[in-house]
C-alpha cells in the first residue's frame, strides 16, 4: 500500500509541483503523512461497522409530543413535576412502526440503527425492572410501562425488525438523567444533591444498561451525556470521572465483548471503540475510527419548527457528506426525529428516500472502502470539489462543479506485465460506457496520470459539425446533455493486489 502511495505522489507531482521544486522535495512534504493515509487498525468485532459507513440515529422520548426537541426540560427551565405532567403524561408513540422506520432505513441505504433507549430527560423507553428510576413522586417507575401503561416494547420491535430485514441495532443511553432523584439540571450538565448519591446512581444506571444488553443484544452502545470536566477529585457537579468511564466500559465488555461502545463514554480522553465528532466531518482522518452523527434539518429530537422543507438538507447534499466522510475513513450517521405519537414526518421519509435513489446508483463508491490515498496536504486530499475512496482494484472520484468548466484528476496504476493499458474509467451510474480519457501522461512503465473533461454545456467536442458527449457520443443540437450536479467516476484496475512500482 506504501508503493502505491508513493506513486500517487508522484502523480500529484506533475500536477502540483511549484517553480523550481524537485520531486524528492515534493516527496519529503509527504515523508510524515504514513500516520493519516494510512488506514488504522480495525477489531475484528468493528468490522461490520467499518465496512457499514451508513447508520441511522433516532431521538425519540416524551419530549417528541411537545415538539421542541429533547432538550426542551433544561433550556426552558422546566420543574420535574411540570415537565412530567404536561409533556410526558401525554406522550403516546401509539402509530410507532418499526417496519416502516427499519424499510426506510434500508431503502436509504443505511447498515444500522442506533435509537436512544433513555435521553437526558430520564424517561425510560423500555419496561425496567430498575426500580431506582421513578417519577417526581417517586412512586411509580419513569417508564413507558409503568409510567403511562404503554404495554409495547418499543425497543424490541425495532429489533426484531433490524434482525429481519438485516441491519444492525444499537442502544443509545445519557449517563446524565435530569430527572433522577439524585440530579437536577444544571449548566448544560447535571448536579448531584450530595455526593452520597453518585455511588448508588451508578450502580443503578449498570443494573439498567445489564438489563438493555441481555433484553435487547444490541451490537453498539452509544454513550451520551458525559461531558462535565475530568477533575482529581470529583464534586457534586463534576461528578462523573475518567476511571468512572473506564470501569463502566469493562463492565459493559465483561457482561458481552462483541458490543462497540463510543468514546462518549467520557469523551477526548483516548476511551471507548470510535470517536464520534458531531454535526460536522473531519477536515482529515482522525487518529482511531470516528463516526459523526449528524441532524438533517438541524433538530435532534422532534422540532415543528424545523419540519418544513425549507429546514432540510437535500439528498445530494446528504451523499456529498457521506462521500466527504467516508474519503476520510469515518462513518455517517443521520438522525430522524418520530413526532410524539411515532409517526415519521414528510421531511424524514421524503428526504430519506431520495438518498436511497442515489445510494442505489452510488452506494459501491462508500461501503467498505477506504480513505482517499492522497495526503490531506495535498489539494487533492481536501478539495471539496474532487473526493476519492479507494476499494480493491477501484478508484472513485467523486466530483462536483456546478459551472462545468473544471477537470477531474485520476491516477492510473497499470498492471506491469501488460502492454497495453488494463484500466477502464467509466461513470458509477453506467458502468457499461467507458469514457475517453485526454491529456495521458506516462510516467513509468506501471503509471499513467489522466483528466477527464467534466459535463457541461461548454465541455462537448465539436468535429466535422457533430457535437460529441465525453463518450464520444454524438450529441443531439435540438436536445443538449443537461447539467449534473455531481458524477462519480471509477477507474477500474484489474489486478489491483498484482501491481507494483
Amino acid at each position: 500500500m506504501r508503493k502505491i502511495f508513493q506513486i500517487f505522489l508522484i502523480c500529484l507531482f506533475l500536477a502540483e509541483c511549484a517553480e523550481g521544486q524537485t520531486l524528492s522535495q515534493f516527496l519529503n512534504q509527504y515523508s510524515n503523512a504514513n500516520d493519516t493515509t494510512s488506514a488504522y487498525s480495525i477489531p475484528p468485532k468493528m468490522q461490520w461497522w467499518y465496512e457499514a459507513r451508513f447508520g441511522m440515529f433516532i431521538h425519540f422520548g416524551s419530549y417528541s409530543h411537545y415538539g421542541h426537541g429533547e432538550w426542551e426540560m433544561f433550556l426552558n427551565k422546566w420543574s420535574k413535576e411540570d415537565y412530567q405532567n404536561k409533556i410526558t403524561k401525554k406522550f403516546n408513540p401509539k402509530h410507532f412502526n418499526a417496519k416502516e422506520i427499519v424499510s426506510l432505513a434500508k431503502q436509504a441505504g443505511m447498515k444500522y440503527i442506533i435509537i436512544t433507549a433513555k435521553h437526558h430527560e430520564g424517561f425510560c423507553m423500555w419496561n425496567t425492572q430498575v426500580d431506582d428510576f421513578k417519577d417526581y413522586t417517586n412512586t411509580t417507575t419513569f417508564d413507558l410501562y409503568h409510567y403511562l401503561g404503554f404495554e409495547r416494547d418499543l425497543l424490541m420491535e425495532l429489533k426484531n425488525e433490524c434482525d429481519k430485514q438485516g441491519l444492525k441495532f444499537g442502544l443509545y443511553y445519557s449517563i446524565l438523567d435530569w430527572n433522577h432523584h439524585s440530579q437536577y439540571a444544571k449548566d448544560y450538565w447535571s448536579q448531584l444533591y450530595s455526593m452520597d448519591e453518585k455511588a448508588p446512581f451508578i450502580e443503578a444506571e449498570k443494573r439498567q444498561i445489564k438489563e438493555l444488553i441481555d433484553r435487547y443484544h444490541p451490537a453498539v452502545l452509544w454513550f451520551d451525556g458525559d461531558w462535565c470536566e475530568n477533575k482529581d477529585t470529583a464534586d457534586v457537579f463534576n461528578w462523573w470521572t475518567k476511571q468512572d468511564a473506564v470501569d463502566l466500559y469493562n463492565y459493559v465488555i465483561s457482561l458481552d465483548s462483541s458490543i462497540i461502545v463510543n468514546e462518549r463514554i467520557k469523551r477526548n480522553l483516548g476511551l471507548g471503540d470510535f470517536m464520534c465528532p458531531e454535526e460536522k466531518i473531519p477536515s482529515k482522518p482522525l487518529p482511531r475510527p470516528w463516526e459523526t452523527c449528524r441532524t438533517m434539518n438541524g433538530a435532534w429530537g422532534y422540532d415543528k419548527s424545523k419540519s418544513s422543507s425549507a429546514h432540510y438538507m437535500s439528498a445530494d447534499q446528504i451523499f456529498e457528506e457521506l462521500f466527504m466522510t467516508a474519503s476520510r475513513d469515518g462513518n455517517y450517521l443521520l438522525n430522524i426525529g418520530p413526532k410524539g405519537n411515532g409517526k415519521l414526518s414528510k421531511g424524514d421519509k421524503t428526504t430519506l428516500r431520495a438518498v436511497g435513489t442515489l445510494m442505489n446508483v452510488y452506494g459501491e463508491a462508500i461501503y467498505g472502502t477506504g480513505r482517499n490515498p492522497a495526503s490531506e496536504k495535498s489539494k487533492y486530499g481536501n478539495d471539496i470539489g474532487h473526493l476519492y475512496t479507494t476499494k480493491e482494484g477501484k478508484l472513485y472520484c467523486y466530483s462536483r462543479d456546478p459551472n462545468g468548466e473544471t477537470w477531474t484528476p485520476f491516477i492510473k496504476i497499470q498492471h506491469p506485465e501488460s502492454e497495453k493499458h488494463t484500466y477502464k474509467v467509466y461513470e458509477l451510474s453506467h458502468p457499461e460506457q467507458e469514457i475517453q480519457t485526454t491529456a495521458c501522461v506516462h510516467l513509468t512503465d506501471t503509471t499513467i496520470q489522466f483528466r477527464i473533461k467534466n459535463w457541461g454545456y461548454h465541455n462537448y467536442n465539436y468535429q466535422n459539425g457533430i457535437d460529441y458527449d465525453r463518450f464520444n457520443k454524438p450529441i443531439s443540437r435540438r436536445k443538449k446533455p443537461s447539467k449534473k450536479k455531481f458524477e462519480i467516476i471509477v477507474v477500474d484496475i484489474p489486478d489491483f493486489s498484482n501491481t507494483r512500482q
